[in-house]
Parts: C-alpha cells; structure tokens; sequence
C-alpha cells in the first residue's frame, strides 16, 4: 500500500489529507481529517478535487495543487504570515498553536479556535509576548522583531520546535 500524507493549512486551521492507494486492486482512498472523502480506482487517473473552507484542492498522481499553487508554495506562503506549533497537552492530546506573525494583531488560535483573553506584556519596541494557561499549562509566544517578525512557543518553560507539515 501507498500512503501519503498531508498537512494543509487554510487560515488559522490546519487539515491532514491522507491519500492511501492499494497496489494490488488500485483503489484509492482520501481522506480528509480521517473521514473518508473519495475512494475510486487509481488506474482511472481521475483528478479529484476537495473544497475546504473555499479552497479548491486538486489532487492528482503525484502532483497535487493547492487553487493554482504548489503544495509547497502554499505551505511557504502560510509561513510567511503566520507560525504553527503543535503542542501535546495534558492527557497527550495533541492540538497546533497557530498565530499571526503580527504581534499587534494578537491573533491567536489554539485547539482550533480564536483565544480570548490573550494578555500582551510589551517588552521593548521590537519584543513583546503574549501570554495564556489552559489547564494550569502556562503558554507565551515571545514575538522578536528581525526584519520581520519571528515568535517562539514557551510551554511551562519548555521551548516548543515549530511544526513541520508533512508534504506527502
């Protein structure tokens, strides 16, 4: 079986595409999220597309687009705006972090949905933090201007590494 895997983000939302094509049979499988969204027969090279949130998702063999992007160039494009971290809470439950790159927006979304609330502790001109807990879990992200800005995700003290999204 071949199995590919992506993540895709739209927004402040991230959705995992898992393409699963059986050798044997050639069937297809695509599933959005875990829920099954397309099964047809590979060897009939039908293009399929998914509407997420609006977005047109065209997924063919091995050269997938994102509206009229590369999968890849879509990704840089979101990184460009926004940082993704994905976090295991309590109870192992994994959930992503994602926050605009613009500080003063104080725009962020965690386990998929806007956070009120956030409190702003400016540092400097060129620094500042923003600052929630859930479940006695104390998050900040430590916004840094360099050129642009760059923010880090400190969880109970600990440094969170920023997502890496699976591109198939």
């Amino acid at each position: 079986m071949i199995v590919r895997k992506y993540d895709i983000p739209i927004s402040y939302r991230w959705y995992k595409i898992v393409i699963e094509v059986e050798k044997e049979s050639g069937r297809r499988k695509i599933f959005l999220d875990s829920a099954l969204k397309v099964e047809d027969q590979v060897y009939q090279l039908v293009a399929q597309i998914l509407d997420i949130e609006g977005t047109k998702i065209l997924i063919k063999d091995f050269d997938d687009t994102f509206g009229s992007k590369t999968l890849d160039q879509h990704i840089y494009d979101h990184s460009l705006t926004h940082a993704t971290w994905e976090v295991t809470l309590p109870g192992a439950a994994k959930t992503k972090v994602v926050a605009n790159k613009e500080p003063k927006e104080e725009t962020v979304y965690f386990r998929g949905k806007k956070l009120p609330g956030i409190t702003r502790t400016n540092v400097f001109a060129a620094f500042c933090n923003l600052e929630w807990s859930y479940q006695e879990v104390q998050f900040k992200i430590e916004f840094r201007l360099e050129r642009t800005w760059t923010g880090t995700l400190v969880m109970d003290k600990s440094i969170v590494p920023h997502f890496i999204p699976s591109t198939g």
